[in-house]
């Protein structure tokens, strides 16, 4: 549903498209009996985008467990944190997300991006990038507060974070951050650029924890008191000073709320490990993949992966009850409407056609261009998460052990009617003779449709393989040719350097990221004297 109605082309592809159309779409099946695609375009969108975003999603939830699992086997602490702000049907999404992590800085008189200085170009020129206003997280990660004093107490070494939006019917969008906050580190200098070191009763410092010694330290009940009070006090503070109406309760009076009389705007989760060795055993079994024995480990398995995925795996979760959804949830409820003919009372959710439709646009247009999951600099490091331990593209490159070939214009049939899911359930199920009939059903061929065993699955796979490499040795020498001997532009809109044209036209004529390194049809820049001190939107001058 969400490739009809979004206004992102590549979304709007996403999916639907082969690759290499002489070749078709793979559907496969892998001996742990999951199933997935290969050959179609994919538009990795996190936000628009329902596979891609659960695809992107199981990938950030694996680092981050085993982040998380390898933390508490240090000894270390973790905090799950959700941060939200005041809000009502009144407020509109953007100022509420811009709120509470950061927005563009817009310059009032013009309506333009406000630009800052983002250092020197391969050939000195100077670069320019678009500033932002920071929001209540940004205020909080820079607070020397957060940074010098209550950091140091609780052992704060880093945290992920990732961004949550539903919709209730009652009180509107509700933003909100979840974070998984790593604690009771001893850091020597900063959690960015600093390293774990061990520390003795004198307070004596080691780089490398030696054997039987632990870099960690269980953070005093009072001080992790004291960091959340600090916490609400902070948040409060901060979303007051953006806007009143932001500003959330730090006491709460409901009998029996969940928030234990805490308020609403921060809530703190704290997960400890009570069974280190049998843990770090679990972590290091070296690809022994026998089950864990203990069940208090096998607790701390199931917490530490609970709480990653509650950080990582957000936008796709369900909302609770029917009066509060999810932006995928109105793809939902528009698909009962309009594609099942279910009337608004029948159909999961709430709204009308028009609502749902006008809540997506402004869901695409607030979240456009925005991180998701994010681990703040050194935490991986501190985690001793390594290239090995990365899950993403693992899944991309295990081998189907059967499945089913269909042709570029079979797949396509498919993806319009929207049974591509029925074709990659009948294959994950053992049921590749049924996908013909399904194709036939969305107006497709049977005779465009090929099973394959273990051998033909890898023979598509490599062809696919050398197809996309010819292909981008292509477009490489399409571009280079094209690039020589044009002149650089100025783009209009961030006075920046623009892309090509195809990319800028994505960001409504500006060029695609704004940072000055591409290049973009045009005439070039004017070079005469009016042009050598231009202005640009923030009010410094830069070298034409």
């Amino acid at each position: 549903m969400a490739q009809e109605i979004t206004i992102h082309r590549s979304c709007a592809k996403c999916g639907r498209t082969a690759v290499a159309p002489e070749l078709g779409v793979l559907t496969g099946r892998t001996a742990e009996g999951t199933a997935g695609s290969r050959g179609q375009m994919t538009c990795n969108s996190i936000w628009f985008c329902a596979p891609c975003e659960a695809s992107r999603r199981a990938e950030d939830t694996a680092e981050l467990t085993t982040s998380a699992l390898r933390w508490l086997a240090k000894g270390g602490t973790l905090a799950a944190v959700v941060l939200t702000s005041r809000h009502n049907r009144t407020h509109a999404l953007d100022a509420l997300v811009g709120a509470l992590w950061g927005r563009p800085d817009i310059d009032p008189d013009t309506g333009e991006v406000r630009m800052r200085k983002a250092g020197k170009g391969k050939d000195g020129e100077q670069l320019w990038k678009p500033a932002r206003v920071p929001g209540a997280y940004q205020e909080m990660l820079g607070a020397r507060a957060f940074r010098n004093t209550v950091g140091p107490a609780v052992g704060y070494v880093g945290m992920a974070r990732n961004p949550e939006v539903t919709r209730s019917e009652d009180n509107g969008w509700n933003p909100h951050l979840n974070a998984l906050v790593f604690l009771g580190g001893h850091l020597e200098g900063t959690p960015a650029n600093g390293r774990l070191v061990y520390v003795d009763e004198d307070g004596n410092g080691y780089f490398e924890p030696g054997e039987g010694r632990s870099c960690t330290f269980e953070p005093p009940p009072e001080d992790l008191e004291a960091w959340e009070d600090w916490l609400r006090e902070f948040w409060q503070d901060a979303l007051r000073s953006i806007d009143p109406a932001y500003t959330p309760t730090t006491e709460c009076e409901r009998a029996n709320c969940k928030c234990q009389g805490k308020g609403h705007g921060v809530k703190v989760e704290i997960i400890t490990s009570p069974d280190d060795e049998a843990l770090i055993r679990y972590l290091t079994k070296n690809g022994d993949d026998k089950p864990v024995r203990s069940e208090t480990v096998a607790a701390d398995v199931e917490t530490a992966r609970n709480a990653a995925s509650e950080v990582a795996y957000t936008s796709g979760k369900d909302a609770r009850g029917r009066r509060s959804m999810t932006p995928f949830q109105f793809l939902d409820r528009l698909w009962a409407i309009e594609r099942e003919g279910l009337d608004e009372d029948e159909a999961p959710g709430y709204g009308t056609r028009e609502q749902n439709r006008g809540w997506w646009r402004e869901w695409e247009e607030a979240m456009f261009g925005r991180r998701a999951f994010e681990m703040t600099r050194g935490l991986k490091r501190h985690t001793d998460l390594t290239e090995d331990d990365v899950y993403r593209f693992k899944e991309l490159h295990k081998a189907f052990v059967a499945g089913v070939v269909l042709t570029a214009d079979a797949h396509g049939k498919v993806a319009a009617a929207g049974t591509d899911y029925a074709v990659i359930e009948a294959v994950r199920t053992e049921r590749e003779a049924d996908v013909p009939t399904l194709v036939t059903d969305a107006g497709g061929r049977a005779d465009h449709v090929r099973l394959v065993d273990a051998g033909g699955c890898a023979e598509f796979t490599e062809s696919l393989s050398e197809v996309m490499k010819a292909k981008a040795k292509t477009r490489l020498t399409e571009a280079e040719a094209l690039l020589r001997g044009m002149e650089r532009v100025t783009c209009p809109k961030c006075k920046g350097l623009g892309h090509l044209e195809e990319f800028a036209a994505i960001a409504n004529g500006s060029c695609f990221s704004c940072n000055g390194n591409g290049w973009t049809y045009g005439e070039p820049a004017d070079d005469s004297d009016d042009d050598e001190d231009q202005e640009v939107p923030d009010g410094t001058r830069r070298e034409a």
